[in-house]
């Protein structure tokens, strides 16, 4: 089983501290917030899982959206608050709970990475837009905690994206910093002040 990138797994708080610096240089009054470690508690006891390391250590660095409008850091998904997080998840459950009635339930013995065909009470998301979301798989197996895109059509059809967390977090970072593409062709700028992205697909 393979991910869609092949960048590995690194340290989140480096990463962030590089996407960060960039932020700050390039666009005027970013500031992201952390979490409490308590509110990060209270999510993870609320979700029912197991969270990676690396999405606590995340969400201890940035908690959803800055202030203000002007940076997406995402070319396709919006950051998600802790109550976001737990909002989507008990959404998505209750939407597709209702085909698993008619359909089946997911394995619960399927491995991290491997298609579930349905929203699986594993998936934690970070972020998400428009019925599009990127989770946080905490099934087990060598792909536990990997970075998958959960589709509100396609559900999670297209397979893992990433190995981890920090793996994306550091595909974003050198995108920023080089302007290379980011996920197979969104290209970051800055216009009027404004993160934007533009999608010029690789190849």
């Amino acid at each position: 089983m393979t991910t869609m990138h092949a960048t590995p797994a690194g340290s989140v708080s480096d990463q962030w501290e590089r996407i960060s610096r960039w932020l700050r240089t390039n666009i005027d009054g970013v500031e992201f917030s952390g979490a409490p470690r308590t509110d990060i508690d209270a999510a993870i006891t609320a979700t029912g899982v197991a969270w990676p390391d690396e999405l606590v250590e995340f969400f201890g660095l940035a908690n959803g959206l800055p202030d203000g409008d002007h940076v997406q850091l995402l070319p396709r998904h919006q950051l998600l608050p802790l109550d976001r997080v737990i909002d989507e998840r008990a959404m998505e459950l209750d939407i597709w709970g209702e085909f698993d009635e008619d359909f089946g339930a997911p394995d619960p013995d399927s491995a991290a990475g491997s298609g579930a065909g349905t929203y699986h009470p594993a998936f934690v998301p970070f972020a998400g837009l428009d019925g599009y979301l990127l989770v946080v798989d905490t099934r087990p197996g060598p792909l536990h905690g990997c970075v998958t895109e959960f589709e509100k059509v396609d559900t999670d059809d297209v397979g893992p994206r990433w190995a981890s967390l920090s793996a994306m977090l550091t595909d974003l970072a050198n995108s920023f910093e080089s302007g290379a593409p980011f996920d197979g062709g969104w290209v970051p700028s800055v216009v009027d002040g404004r993160l934007e992205w533009e999608y010029a697909p690789v190849g």
